[in-house]
């Protein structure tokens, strides 16, 4: 037997409350995440050389740029612009100076009176800027004035606009020939024409210098036309039994597909995501459900349902690699969503959700490139949110398989929006692939959430609202053997567990729980039945020939019975604890006063005749305490009018309250206001008004003793 004040079982374990223990279970649970999405996350490498054969088929996960290919079309582009050059405007003017000072000389020459003939040539050979034959200068000594001017003007026409379309040294005898074609349709005479050739042809020098400049932009315009050559996604780089060619290589090497060592790098990335993330967890567990977190039982369990679930999405995975590119939103969140609702709560699995969301967005990428696919973590997202809602007051196994039906309902929607807005990602068959994959998610959920349900619930201990269900059918061993044997005591736990379940929902606890652990609190009973009050229907109570300390005994000893069975039958810990805590450490006043009465100068110590206990150390066995005593004393009110009921009522919580019996459990005196008046309200239902019918004769009343209230 727990001595007084003594914690509950499941509270002295020394697994469920170790701090060594529950850092070890974070720990191994961030080191299990870690290698389960290294695969996934990781950039994939191969042992592949040049000019050798590959073993294997090796697609480009993504659409990116051939970098090499393209620097080398640019190359090309920038080599097919041809030299830049311009024109030297000072030397088409100094050219054209020459010209005029040439004919300016010649002009004053041939005007002088003075000189002869073979003096002019003379002269005419000494000044001449150009190299003329002495036969040209013969001629030339014989033009007149009106002649120079023609061919002074012609002569600086064509070397003007000759040198004006710019001349290169490539081709200077080119342009030197235009000057003929020009000349033909001169007027001037043979002789002038001859002379005006020889001046023009000497002229003509290659005038053009090269822009480096205007060369430099046209090499930058065409380098910039030239778009990148991508390597498309899914385009074969080098296939199975190929030998792979230097340009193949080139583009492994771009894709970071060729194997060079140990890089380290995304080994630290991926650790610093998952350390980010696991302490994002860790602070949102211990701040917003310290229950979980300082329960090594609940977190144990708790991390197993988020390693499970995503072990199982990691093998839904693999149909990736089957060519089933869209089997990413057959992921199983819901699943994980809908164990942690049921066994756990709603507000963990919601933010649980979200985790396990980003996830599948990691395991189902597809591109090697892209971490996440965000496409399936927001389905899985949807999926898991709506199934976990759905299961939020959960009262039958069909509720599951509903909650999958309306999860998988979700991600349709979703997934045809998605396509709709990226309408080239897929056809009508890749749409009805994917829904089929979405709705397959939600109803595989409810199927793996039935299976796996009983044994979270056998290997933690942990109570769904399920197994709670489960755990009140009449029809259950124990509570048939309380109906048979106790019947009296059956039908005080079944309005207990009315008037519990009541109360605990008005202050926001676990209704299911009280009304259940209300059902098996007083089994213990069923040892002796015929020594308690409400089974001695129409027989002797057999307290009256036994002495006050055996009368003690044996009523004291119930919640220590009731826990032996609970354990015998397998019942799980928060119903046994019920049992042992609903009666704390109150006083068994009649037999205490009885035993007073008795003594006789012996001395009667109060402790003796109190309960062993433990009190109430959470609110759902304190609840179920108080409405025991109210039920028993209520049952023993004469009249049972509303006033009565609810004097009652507050007299035994105010005694329960003095005598300390709530101090171990965190209920508030708001709280039991509240439960007062839940209890004074279903109770009025109970006991509500009827018709007064002609009194019958009066009949021998039995004395109502405390005894009724044990």
């Amino acid at each position: 037997m727990k001595e007084k004040n003594e914690p509950p079982i499941y509270e002295k374990s020394f697994f469920r409350t170790s701090k060594r223990i529950r850092y070890l279970i974070y720990a191994i649970v961030v080191i299990a995440f870690y290698l389960l999405l290294m695969e996934p996350a990781l950039p994939k490498k191969y042992h592949i050389e040049e000019g050798k054969v590959s073993r294997e088929t090796i697609f480009a996960p993504m659409s990116i740029v051939d970098q090499k290919a393209t620097e080398r079309a640019k190359e090309k582009a920038v080599r097919d612009v041809e030299p830049q050059f311009r024109n030297d405007e000072e030397l088409i003017n100094l050219q054209i100076e020459k010209v005029d000072q040439f004919f300016s000389e010649t002009r004053k020459i041939i005007s002088n009176s003075s000189y002869k003939p073979e003096t002019k040539a003379a002269k005419l050979k000494g000044s001449s800027a150009f190299a003329l034959s002495d036969e040209l200068l013969d001629k030339l000594s014989r033009m007149s004035p009106d002649q120079l001017t023609d061919m002074r003007l012609v002569t600086r026409e064509i070397v003007y606009d000759v040198l004006k379309s710019g001349v290169k040294k490539t081709e200077l005898a080119q342009k030197r020939d235009l000057v003929d074609s020009v000349l033909v349709t001169s007027t001037l005479s043979s002789d002038a024409r001859l002379i005006t050739r020889e001046i023009a042809r000497k002229s003509i020098v290659p005038n053009q210098i090269y822009d480096a400049e205007r060369t430099q932009a046209l090499q930058k315009a065409a380098r910039d036309s030239i778009k990148p050559i991508l390597i498309n996604k899914g385009q074969v780089i080098v296939a199975k039994g190929e030998v792979v060619t230097h340009d193949q290589y080139q583009k492994l090497q771009e894709l970071g597909f060729i194997h060079t060592g140990v890089d380290r790098v995304p080994y630290i990335g991926l650790a610093i995501m998952v350390l980010s993330i696991s302490t994002i967890g860790f602070y949102y567990i211990r701040r917003f459900h310290p229950n979980i977190h300082k329960d090594n039982s609940k977190l144990a369990m708790y991390f197993s349902i988020l390693l499970l679930t995503t072990i199982m999405m990691k093998i839904v995975a693999i149909g990736q690699n089957l060519e089933w590119e869209t089997i990413g939103y057959l992921a199983p969140v819901a699943f994980g969503a809908m164990l942690i609702s049921m066994l756990l709560n709603l507000e963990l699995a919601l933010g649980s959700t979200i985790v396990l969301g980003i996830i599948a967005s990691v395991f189902y990428n597809g591109d090697n490139y892209l971490l996440f696919d965000l496409r399936y973590g927001l389905v899985s997202i949807i999926s898991g949110i709506v199934s976990a809602f759905a299961l939020s007051d959960v009262r039958n196994r069909s509720s599951i398989l509903r909650a999958g039906f309306l999860a998988s309902l979700a991600t349709i929607p979703l997934i045809v929006a998605m396509y709709q807005l990226v309408p080239t990602e897929g056809n009508w068959m890749v749409i009805l692939q994917s829904i089929s994959f979405g709705m397959g998610s939600g109803l595989g959920s409810a199927v793996l959430t039935i299976g796996f349900l009983p044994l979270f619930e056998t290997v933690f201990g942990i109570l769904s609202p399920l197994r709670l269900l489960d755990l009140s059918n009449p029809n259950r061993p124990l509570l048939r053997k309380l109906l048979i044997e106790a019947p009296g005591t059956y039908h005080h736990s079944i309005i207990v567990g009315n008037l519990s379940e009541a109360a605990a929902e008005a202050i926001g606890a676990d209704g299911l729980l009280a009304r259940v652990g209300a059902y098996y609190h007083d089994v213990g009973k069923t040892k002796r039945p015929q020594f308690f009050i409400e089974n001695q229907i129409h027989r002797e109570n057999p307290h009256d020939k036994i002495s006050p300390n055996l009368s003690k005994t044996i009523i004291l000893s119930h919640p220590k019975d009731g826990v032996e069975m609970l354990k015998e039958h397998k019942i799980p810990e928060p119903i046994r604890d019920i049992a042992a805590q609903h009666h704390g450490t109150t006083l068994l006043k009649y037999f205490y006063h009885k035993a007073l009465e008795e003594a006789d100068g012996t001395t009667i110590l109060e402790e003796d005749y109190r309960y062993p206990g433990p009190k109430a150390q959470f609110k759902e066995a304190a609840i179920v305490g108080i409405c025991d005593c109210v039920e028993a004393a209520v049952r023993s009110l004469q009249r049972p009018t509303p006033a009565r009921i609810e004097s009652m009522v507050r007299k035994i919580i105010q005694e329960r309250l003095e005598d300390g019996q709530f101090n171990e459990c965190d209920l508030t005196l708001k709280e039991l206001e509240t439960i007062r008046k839940s209890i004074c309200e279903t109770l009025q239902g109970i006991f509500h008004s009827r018709i007064e019918y002609p009194e019958e004769p009066a009949t021998v009343k039995e004395a109502k003793t405390d005894e009724s209230s044990h």
